[in-house]
């Protein structure tokens, strides 16, 4: 190669070949991996020697993906030499996982069929799926199927999110409680943390992000405390809650009007809320999770109705930081009450507490450390608790279950879903109040969840099968039908059968009323009675023995003329989903008024609007169908 001239009369510049290794080396951790892969690593053998160096593809792993499964145990790779890993099989390897995630959303947003098969597939990659899901779920408004694409990703994305949980919870139902200090806290936190995955969405929050901000809390006590070390246990057990009180770190704002609200629940969502509002067993394990990382020995007990901390003076002394010796037990251990107090619970106050709800002899119970499995329980009936206020309060309901994103009455949902799998998982099974509950999870969710039927499969069943001997007959009751009675196994087996299935295909030309519907899908109406917004997302046609069923509404019923005899009539009705909601409807044509005003219509109106539609043509104020394969005229 020819020497490079700057000029006629200044120096030579370097050819390539002349560049010293570490010149090149250095430029080429500003090319992608993508271009040293199918490029620069073949031009020669001495660029396929540094385009080949460990630490520029530890780089790229690092800096190009963020989210790796537990599996590959990155955070400790990146700590290790960095010699120990083979780091551009790792990037190659992890960028065929990416490929992989990428056709299969792409075949889940396609078509219906074995849909259900494809978020399995990616729920199974776990955290090794999310980089190429949340790109997704912030698709371009200018990408064809932009409203599909961001639904289905979020919901695959949740699907990850959920297998995360339950495994989470399957693995400290499975293990025995770590002795330990910092063990036991991080699998309380996590445990707790898994509620907070069922309502992630797209939004920071995780396991390791509420790990990140409790370490974030714990340094920021550090550094406010300069001689921290040097105190006794009790005072740095009382320092740290008052800190904590002080900052509104733990606690409620207004608990006479907010105690019941749901996000009160969830840890990941009290430390992400400005206000951090939380209930006494929120409360009381930011305490302890916050305590472990400083060196206290804090655990929580489960109190009848209020969660309390238990603090622990170190093993020989008291926690004044005397030797302990022979002085009382008393001396070694002390309760607090994050949730409401910056001041010592006295044990004769618990115990008076105990005497007057008639638990007296339960005491010991009721004032030791629970494993972390018993707090999420806990947590699973608070979050049931909360959900049922709602309907007691319909003026509380919007603020009693708004959480920091996402639809409310979907999050809503999706809590007590959480709930029902956290009591499933971490009870021990039994042939009554667990069997009972399994049933009604049964029932309930295989129409919401049906992509979560695999999962019921791996996590479920097995639990079933160590209680009944003969599973084909395991519940005292079956829900009843003219042919007899189900097996409540039945409901998630048919979503399994029906995932390899094509949909049924409705034809405008081929219905018995030759006029076909009057409407089509994705036309945006408001409803003409109540006034609210709504798309139409699917029609059907009935035989009627009215003779304007067309007029004739489910929510509105009215008499017609009698039809004569050996003559009938065909009408149509429209499902839809209304504006802020997830819930369908079914309206009569008598109360859609069509509109065509496309600023009426927000991004974020309909949130399952993905679920049916590409996206929205906002010159005909009319969303796009995606679903073709059922109604391929519309």
């Amino acid at each position: 190669m020819e020497h490079l001239q700057i000029n006629d009369n200044g120096p030579a510049a370097l050819s390539i070949e002349q560049m010293p290794d570490e010149i090149i080396g250095h430029v080429l951790y500003y090319l992608s991996p993508e271009d040293n892969l199918s490029g620069v690593q073949l031009v020669s053998r001495r660029f396929y020697r540094l385009a080949n160096e460990p630490l520029l593809w530890k780089y790229h792993c690092r800096t190009s993906i963020k989210y790796w499964s537990p599996h590959h145990r990155f955070q400790k790779r990146l700590a290790a030499q960095v010699q120990r890993t083979l780091w551009k099989w790792l990037y190659i390897r992890r960028s065929g996982v990416n490929k992989q995630v990428s056709r299969t959303l792409d075949e889940i947003i396609r078509t219906k069929v074995h849909r259900g098969r494809g978020f399995e597939i990616i729920s199974r990659l776990g955290y090794d799926a999310k980089d190429v899901l949340l790109e997704n779920c912030q698709a371009p408004t200018t990408a064809d199927d932009w409203i599909a694409r961001r639904y289905f990703s979020n919901r695959v994305l949740d699907a990850v999110h959920k297998h995360a949980a339950i495994e989470e919870w399957d693995s400290i139902a499975q293990s025995s409680e770590p002795w330990e200090l910092r063990l036991k806290t991080r699998q309380l936190e996590r445990a707790l943390g898994a509620f907070d995955l069922f309502v992630l969405h797209d939004q920071p929050g995780d396991l390791d992000d509420i790990a990140r901000m409790l370490d974030d809390i714990a340094a920021s006590f550090r550094l406010s405390h300069g001689g921290f070390l040097n105190y006794s246990t009790r005072k740095k057990a009382l320092t740290l809650v008052r800190w904590l009180r002080a900052r509104n770190l733990t606690g409620l704002n207004d608990p006479h009007n907010d105690y019941r609200n749901l996000r009160n629940c969830l840890i990941g969502q009290a430390l992400r809320d400005p206000d951090h509002d939380s209930l006494p067993i929120v409360s009381a394990a930011i305490f302890c999770c916050v305590a472990a990382r400083l060196g206290i020995d804090a655990s929580s007990c489960s109190f009848p109705s209020h969660v309390h901390a238990i603090i622990s003076a170190p093993t020989g002394y008291t926690l004044d930081g005397d030797l302990a010796g022979e002085s009382d037990p008393s001396s070694q251990r002390m309760f607090l009450d994050p949730y409401g107090s910056d001041d010592e619970v006295r044990f004769a106050h618990l115990e008076s507490i105990l005497g007057q709800l008639g638990f007296a002899e339960h005491t010991v119970q009721f004032t030791t450390p629970v494993p972390a499995s018993r707090m999420a329980i806990r947590v699973a009936h608070n979050i049931s608790a909360s959900l049922g206020i709602p309907n007691m309060h319909d003026r509380l309901a919007p603020r009693a279950i708004q959480l920091l994103n996402g639809n409310s009455h979907t999050n809503a949902t999706a809590c007590s879903y959480a709930a029902s799998w956290a009591m499933l998982i971490l009870n021990r099974p039994d042939r009554t109040t667990w069997l009972d509950r399994l049933e009604k999870f049964l029932k309930r969710f295989p129409d919401v969840y049906p992509e979560d039927a695999w999962l019921v499969e791996k996590y479920l069943w097995p639990r079933f099968y160590e209680v009944i001997s003969t599973p084909r007959d395991g519940f005292r009751r079956h829900h009843t039908r003219p042919g007899g009675p189900i097996n409540p196994w039945h409901f998630w087996q048919g979503m399994r059968d029906l995932d390899g299935i094509p949909p049924p295909v409705y034809r405008r030309d081929r219905c018995n009323n030759r006029s076909g519907p009057g409407l089509q899908i994705g036309q945006v109406f408001r409803h003409r009675r109540y006034g609210w917004l709504g798309v139409i997302t699917s029609w059907d046609e009935r035989k009627s023995s009215r003779s304007n069923y067309f007029d004739l509404s489910l929510e509105d019923p009215a008499d017609g003329p009698p039809i004569p005899p050996g003559t009938s009539r065909y009408g149509f009705f429209y499902s839809c989903i209304a504006a802020a909601e997830a819930e369908p409807h079914i309206v009569s044509a008598r109360n859609i008024d069509t509109i065509s005003d496309s600023t009426l219509v927000t991004e974020d109106m309909f949130p399952t609007a993905g679920k049916y539609f590409k996206r929205f043509d906002a010159a005909a104020c009319k969303f796009v169908s995606n679903i073709r394969e059922e109604f391929p005229q519309d």
